[in-house]
């Protein structure tokens, strides 16, 4: 009988549906349990999840750079926080622009930095900037000025990840560091060092749960301090955490095969078959439901439990 169960367990499920959209997706956000999407012609949807309608909010304008006029900013980032919608993308001639949207009106920012890489909103009036670098910045909307700044170390920044109440930050680095870094007291909380020995490509943070995936082809997962990680034979571009961080899923590009395991004992719980593209975006709208997109003109819903 357990023979049987384990069988089951790890078996080959099938996608829900597939939302098609207007353009590639350069970026994605859940916001409750709605998304928050940015498309590579530079405009901004939302996408209810209950009723299955997709709205578009704005289209930035156009830059241009040395060879050519009329382009479509490329959206590195979106953020959403008591109304307003925090927008980076990229300005003319290499640069990078913050915007707000609010109450229908579209407000930019214009940034010191070229190396910014990630928004993400501390409060209404702050924002935090990650930046290649290893720098982080504070940056103040009304007086358009940087506030204040870390500096982590020599390593370039990878990607950031805020916790639910934005108090704590982690960071992962290039050279396979992760620091938890506390944002009220502007201070470093703790280093670990020993789940990765490569480049990070992608982290996520809850329920106090961090995980991890590299270039060194493995994830990670720390809990309670204790480091510990699976490596697989492929690159791991992708991860995340459900809700409660119980679940983590991580995604094999080479096989098209979305894998969910459990955090506490790292065993495969079930595979999913993933249509034929680079997944670079795995979000859990639920403990039923989750989705994987990359640079394609669609988002594809699952089911964890068949309850479509």
């Amino acid at each position: 009988m357990k023979k049987i169960f384990l069988i089951l367990l790890i078996s080959i499920w099938v996608f829900g549906y597939e939302l098609k959209l207007p353009a590639n997706v350069n970026t994605l956000k859940l916001v409750g349990g709605d998304l928050l999407i940015g498309l590579d012609n530079a405009e901004l949807y939302w996408y209810f999840t209950q009723n299955k309608k997709l709205q578009k909010i704005t289209q930035l304008d156009k830059i241009k750079n040395f060879y050519e006029e009329n382009l479509s900013p490329r959206i590195y980032s979106v953020d959403y926080l008591n109304g307003a919608v925090l927008i980076l993308s990229e300005g003319s001639f290499g640069g990078k622009r913050l915007y707000i949207y609010k109450d229908k009106q579209l407000i930019s920012y214009d940034l010191h930095s070229d190396g910014v890489k990630k928004a993400l909103f501390l409060d209404d009036d702050t924002i935090l900037l990650a930046l290649l670098g290893s720098k982080i910045e504070l940056f103040d909307l009304k007086t358009k000025k940087i506030a204040k700044n870390f500096v982590f170390s020599n390593s370039s920044l990878s990607d950031v990840v805020l916790n639910e109440t934005k108090t704590q930050l982690v960071a992962g680095f290039e050279s396979g560091e992760i620091i938890l870094f506390d944002v009220k007291n502007w201070q470093k909380i703790k280093s670990y060092k020993n789940a990765h020995k490569d480049n990070i490509y992608q982290l996520d943070y809850k329920n106090q749960i961090i995980t991890s995936c590299s270039t060194d082809r493995k994830l990670a997962i720390i809990k309670n301090n204790q480091e510990k990680s699976i490596e697989r034979d492929f690159l791991i571009y992708t991860c995340a955490l459900s809700k409660d961080g119980a679940v983590a899923a991580f995604g094999d590009n080479e096989k098209n095969i979305i894998e969910l395991i459990d955090v506490h004992n790292l065993k495969t719980i079930k595979q999913f078959q993933n249509q034929d593209f680079l997944l670079e975006y795995l979000i859990f709208l639920n403990k039923h439901e989750f989705i994987s997109a990359g640079y394609e003109n669609k988002i594809i819903f699952w089911s964890i439990d068949e309850s479509f």
